[in-house]
């Protein structure tokens, strides 16, 4: 078995949990020119780039923020055993367990605030839409899209999220925007349908919006595992997605998705942070919940808000 250097693989955790070389650099004590190399090592090791580098910005790749997790969670497995052994506390390590959406489009993105605020605390992400025990899995706690009622666990409202009809620039400038939700035209529809069981019903699709006999006459309707790949293939200027608010903030700002179509489409569940009612949260848990209730309240209010340069 052959692994990565393992001083690369530390720096690369540190970065993608601040996303910040500088602030991995404080963090490891060492030069922001030692942490770069620390990353060319990695990437030549693996010979795929992990991050995206332009003159003005340093972001994970798709690769990178696939490999972030996996590289987050086995450190954090060996930070609790290694505790474990030696005695030492381990209460301000936790792992949290949420889609590869949410992790990727949102908590990756905005895990350096936390850090900001609690350094000391350490968040493993488990990519996972399936539920867990808790007990058995080493989860602390999960973020779940849910009508917020489970047996045994504690469930707190973070935000109840609102989908837009989206898709690329390139896309609207070819085929058009859509002048009704319920009838999309010969403009294709891209969905999503998660394989774990009850999870897909949750969800809004095109179906529910568009009648089964326009499909069937030959809409081209494209269907893919889960929402992440779903608003990949709306940046790819494949068709038009349903896509959640908080999912592609940062590609509305910067133009690389369109609304095509301004009516907000509310989810039928909200997303809750659920963690288990028998056992005492740790204050690295509860920092971690709190930030997030605080995080979301502005995505309470879309029912009022037009999306930006629309109107209502």
């Amino acid at each position: 078995m052959k692994l990565p250097p393992m001083n690369a693989l530390k720096a690369f955790e540190v970065v993608s949990r601040h996303g910040s070389v500088s602030k991995a650099a404080a963090e490891l004590c060492v030069s922001q020119g030692a942490v770069s190399q620390q990353l060319r090592n990695l990437e030549d090791s693996l010979g795929h780039e992990l991050f995206v580098r332009t003159p003005n910005s340093f972001e994970l790749s798709a690769d990178g923020e696939a490999f972030a997790a996996v590289v987050q969670k086995a450190l954090m497995d060996i930070a609790n055993a290694a505790g474990e052994i030696t005695g030492t506390d381990s209460q301000r390590k936790i792992t949290i367990s949420m889609s590869k959406g949410f992790a990727v489009k949102w908590v990756m993105p905005n895990l350096g605030r936390f850090y900001d605020s609690f350094p000391d605390v350490t968040v493993a992400i488990d990519e996972s839409i399936e539920l867990v025990t808790f007990k058995n899995d080493g989860i602390d706690a999960g973020i779940r899209y849910c009508d917020g009622k489970f047996e045994g666990l504690d469930s707190v409202l973070l935000f109840r999220p609102h989908l837009y009809a989206v898709a690329s620039p390139e896309y609207i400038a070819q085929h058009g925007k859509l002048e009704s939700l319920a009838e999309p035209g010969n403009k294709s529809l891209i969905d999503h349908h998660y394989n774990a069981k009850g999870i897909s019903a949750q969800h809004i699709h095109w179906t529910d919006l568009v009648s089964s006999s326009q499909i069937d006459l030959g809409i081209p309707h494209i269907v893919l595992p889960d929402e992440h790949q779903t608003f990949n293939a709306a940046l790819q200027g494949r068709g038009i997605a349903l896509v959640p608010n908080y999912l592609m903030e940062e590609e509305l700002a910067t133009g690389k998705i369109e609304y095509a179509h301004p009516e907000p489409i509310p989810g039928r569940f909200s997303y809750y942070f659920v963690s288990p009612v028998d056992t005492l949260p740790s204050n690295a848990l509860l920092d971690f919940r709190d930030w997030l209730v605080a995080s979301f309240i502005i995505y309470r209010f879309e029912e009022d808000k037009p999306p930006p340069g629309t109107a209502r």
